[in-house]
Order: structure tokens, then sequence, then C-alpha cells
């Protein structure tokens, strides 16, 4: 008979049930006995992973508890990888952006999409519990603290670069992708805005795009009529030129103009936005 030392069966144990979950679980949940052989004691890993990508949260300087999605870059991560952070739309949350994140992963660059405040699982303030629908103006403006604990976590944590990253945000996202970058932090390298609005909820952009000097792109479809005339607005403030697109033909708004059949297809677009710009190295 083979006797093993209690403890080093505990370690293999862990070794078998950690491979087991990293290839099939969305979380990590690792069994060991206890030494008077009568119980399980579990063990949770807050960070979960899945193909989907990975499930963190971090805290804002207010105390917002933020859940995001990271996406590592399917190239693996180098020091010149770009990191991309993804703002939804009012009412919406992170996983209208799956799609496209993954997409962005596999073309090399490691992805963040966030619950902005008061959306999905971003709900938690300390022992409060928040919701957009009663939000003010100013809790509106406080989103770029999002934003900014987003940027923080991913240098912190994911080991981005600070001076390789970008923010693409959708309707009112677009409005904080803007206003994070143009106030808070000039070094993000590129803005893309999709169906921007000279105020949403209190998120003014007029003046604040002028504040911003690193590239700015702009998409909106013809048949989002106010949305539309915003994009030519804020574009015409800094002769953005060839960096608006608006589409005919259509009548989708922000990460809606992912599932419509436009030319070309959004995500095309904004790909070779960012290769101009921001490209994997």
């Amino acid at each position: 008979m083979i006797i093993i030392d209690q403890k080093v069966a505990i370690a293999l144990s862990l070794c078998i049930v950690a491979v087991f979950t990293s290839s099939c679980c969305n979380n990590i949940f690792l069994f060991y006995p206890n030494y008077d052989g009568n119980k399980n004691s579990v063990a949770y890993a807050q960070q979960s992973s899945s193909r989907n990508g990975q499930t963190v949260t971090f805290i804002t300087d207010d105390g917002v508890s933020i859940v995001g999605t990271y996406y590592a870059p399917s190239s693996g991560l180098k020091d010149s990888t770009p990191t991309i952070i993804l703002l939804h739309m009012l009412g919406k949350d992170r996983s209208t952006w799956n799609t496209f994140a993954s997409a962005l992963s596999h073309k090399g660059y490691a992805v963040l999409s966030i619950d902005l405040r008061g959306h999905g699982e971003s709900i938690k303030q300390g022992s409060s519990t928040a919701s957009y629908q009663s939000f003010t103006e100013n809790d509106f403006n406080k989103m770029t603290l999002d934003v900014k604990a987003a940027k923080q976590f991913l240098i912190e944590q994911k080991n981005a670069n600070p001076d390789r990253m970008a923010v693409i945000g959708a309707s009112i996202g677009a409005n904080i992708a803007l206003n994070y970058a143009a106030t808070l932090d000039p070094t993000i390298k590129i803005v893309i805005l999709l169906s921007p609005g000279l105020n949403y909820r209190g998120v003014a952009t007029s003046d604040t795009i002028t504040k911003y000097k690193n590239p700015i792109y702009i998409a909106a479809t013809e048949g989002d009529s106010e949305s539309a005339k915003d994009s030519q607005t804020l574009c015409a403030k800094i002769n953005c030129g060839e960096n608006l697109k608006i589409y005919s033909g259509s009548n989708s708004h922000g990460t809606n103009m992912f599932s419509e059949s436009l030319n070309p297809p959004l995500q095309d677009l904004i790909m070779s936005w960012l290769s101009s710009s921001l490209p994997p190295m």
C-alpha cells in the first residue's frame, strides 16, 4: 500500500481541480478536506474566467463597485499591446460588446468592457444600491470616474501599457469616453464615438471635444437624425474630415449598428480606424 502524506494529497487535489476548472468552468471552486476529515471547505476566486473573457471587479474613487469583462489578446500580452476600454449605451450593459470585444482580442488587442455605474452588475456603492433610472445629471457625469478606475485596474492588474490605450463608447458611453479623455486623461491615444450627442442626460460634449488633441473617430446613421446631426456638429468643431462616417439607409443607434448590414460593416470600419492609429505591434 502506498501512503501519501495528507498535505501532499491536498496539493494534488487542488492541482487536479484547478486544471479542470480552468478548461471548463466560469468560476474556480477549490474543495479541500478539513483536518477533522468530516467536511469540505470552499475557496472562491472572485475573478472568474471563461472562453468569453474574465469577469473582474474594481472600485472607483467615490466607492462604486464596477464589474467588467477582460479579454486577453489572443497573440499574448506584450509591452506594446494596445488596450481598448468599451462603454455601453444608456440602459444597456457590457454584454452588448461581447462579439466585438472577442474580435478585438483575436486581432491582438487587450479589451475591457465595463458596466457603467447604475447599470448591469455595477450597482453597488458601499452598502447602497444605485440605478441609472434615478440618476441626476451630476451622477451621469461621474461615469468618467468609472473609466478612470478601469484604466487604473488595467495598468495595475493586467500590465497594460498606459501609453497605448483607446476608449470606444456608444451613445451616452460615447459622450463619457470623450469627456474622460478630454478632461481627465489626454494620454488616451484614440477615442471612437458611436452615435454621440451634444448632450445626453447632462453629459455635454460641444466644448470638451475641442480640448482633446488626439484622433477622434465618429460613426452614426442617417436615420438616427439627431445623433447624425450632432455627430456632424462635433466633427465640424475639430475638422475631423474623413474620420466621420454617416451611414445611409439605416436608423440604428450605438452598438445596434453592429447588427445592421452596413457598408462597410461597422466592425470593419472600427478595425481600420484602430489599425491606422493604434495597431497591435
